[in-house]
This record gives C-alpha cells, structure tokens and sequence, in this order.
C-alpha cells in the first residue's frame, strides 16, 4: 500500500512538472525543436548509458518525446542495455547505406532510439562530409521530439567534443573511485578548452549516501571553478544498488524492473530537476544550428 501510495504521488508531481514544461515551450511556437543533452564523464564504466538509458525513461513518463542517441561508434551497447536487436545502426547513415530514419528503433514505454555499431568500425570519426550529411537529416527530425540525449564515448575524443559542443546541457557523469574523480575534472577541463563551454552538470554515480555525493561534487566544483572557471551544478546522486547489476544482467533498465529501488528513485529526482531547473524549452536556436555551429568547432579542435 505504501508503495502504490508513494508511486501515485510521483507520477501526479511527474505529470504537474510536465505540464509546467510544455507550458513553456509553447510559449514560444517558433521553438518546435528539441533540446539536447550530453551525457559524458571520461572514463568508461561509470554507468554512461545506464544514466541514458534510465534518465530517457524516466523522462518520457513525464510525456517528454525523448529521443535517445548511442553515440559511441564501434563500442556501442546502449540497444544491450535496452535489450534491443538493431538491424541497422548510426554508421550505416554516416557511410550512406541508409537514411536516419531508417534506423530509428521504437524502444520500451514510447522512447525512440537512433543505435550504433559494437565490434564494427566503419566510421571510428565524423569527418566533415559525413557531418553535413548527418546535420540534413537530424534536421528532419526537429518537430517530432522535446529532448535528444546523447550517450557520448567514453574519453575526451574529437567524437566527444563534436557531441558535446552545441548541446543545451552536458552531464558529467562521475563515481566515488580516486580515477572516475581525476577523469571527471580533466574532461571538464579538455571539453571547457576545446569547446569553450562553462557550464556543465554532474550526478554522482555509485555513492554510499548523499553526504559522500556532496563531498564529491564540492570538491570537482571548487577544482573547476578556481582553475578552469567552469560553473558545476549538482544534479543529484544515484545510491550504490544491486538492483542495477540485476537490471543490467536482465537486459533491463532498473526504472522498470526495480521501480522501488533507491536507484530508481535517485534517477526520477534527477528527472524532475532537470525539469524543474534544467533548459528544456530554453532553446540555442535550431538543432540545424547546433549541428553548424558542432562542425564549425570541429574544424577548430586539434587533438
């Protein structure tokens, strides 16, 4: 009873805070275009696409038309998690084999998915053709979603940078190991250099209690403002839970297998702050825009 009690409340706080967001949006009808979110973080298995995978749940329950994009060519697993079996995959539109919407798979409770390839790499980095070609047909996909989150390769790549660069938000992902925080601070570092971007948003992935979250984020906060000038904004955390490993052993995102579990309510209070305090609505300009304005930074960017 506690349970069912608890669960109708969210979703009625869930459905309120979409309500408040379309408001928003449509307050502005030249606006019909989604806002874009990377997740990045720099080192791999700190729960990347995990966090896509969940956070997209999470906030197409709330009515977003969410749109999720794998975006690591070669070492893609965002279709595993989801426990989906593409037939085509983002590489064959950047080789030219198919057209974007070709590839766009319908995924559990209403998501849409654009995969990538793992074990194949066709097209290890966008060059500039394949960019143009990419911006035409993202483009054509501008009124059909409210949000696009991008699941970005682990590291600091050229990749990464392209995703990163136009998004209206990037969220950092970091865990409590000594090598995710040191990661973490030298991607906000490469990206804030490359990219010129100032503001970035973190979750604590994997942390024993919030006390141990804030610890971590006051002390990537303080590093990044002192000696990048990055703004960092918490979030929030995600507890350390078996019920993730459960999931991911299933083929299942934790949202929907353990919807009680502390994870699961961790990523919904992530969900509803980026509603409530995130940019969604508070759009820079097109998604053509921000596909022009990610190639002419990668003809800056020099590795």
């Amino acid at each position: 009873m506690f349970d069912q009690a608890s669960s109708l409340r969210e979703i009625m706080r869930d459905v309120s805070l979409h309500q408040m967001v379309q408001q928003n949006i449509n307050t502005n009808v030249s606006q019909k275009i989604p806002s874009v979110i990377a997740i990045s973080g720099g080192k791999g298995g700190i729960g990347k696409t995990l966090t896509t995978a969940n956070l997209g749940l999470c906030m197409a329950r709330m009515g977003m038309r969410t749109l999720l994009i794998d975006g690591d060519f070669g070492l893609a697993n965002l279709d595993v998690v989801l426990n989906m079996r593409p037939d085509f995959t983002l590489d064959d539109v950047l080789s030219g084999e198919r057209h974007i919407k070709q590839i766009i798979m319908d995924g559990p409770e209403g998501l849409r998915v654009i995969p990538s390839s793992s074990g194949v790499m066709k097209v290890p980095e966008l060059d500039h053709i394949q960019k143009l070609a990419l911006l035409d047909q993202i483009d054509e996909l501008d009124e059909e979603f409210d949000l696009i989150i991008i699941d970005t390769p682990a590291g600091v790549s050229k990749n990464v940078q392209y995703w990163t660069t136009s998004s209206t938000e990037i969220i950092m992902i970091v865990t409590p190991e000594p090598t995710s925080l040191a990661d973490c601070y030298a991607s906000i570092k490469i990206l804030a250099q490359t990219t010129n971007e100032t503001n970035f948003k973190l979750i604590i992935n994997m942390a024993q209690n919030e006390i141990e979250a804030k610890r971590i984020y006051e002390k990537i906060s303080l590093l990044s403002d002192e000696y990048i000038g990055a703004r960092i904004e918490y979030l929030g955390f995600i507890p350390f839970d078996d019920s993730v490993k459960k999931s991911v052993r299933e083929r299942s995102s934790y949202v929907q297998k353990y919807p009680f579990s502390p994870a699961s309510q961790g990523m919904r209070e992530i969900a509803r702050q980026i509603m409530l305090n995130g940019n969604l609505g508070k759009f820079k300009g097109t998604t053509q825009f921000f596909w022009k304005k990610m190639i002419k930074s990668g003809n800056e960017i020099r590795s």
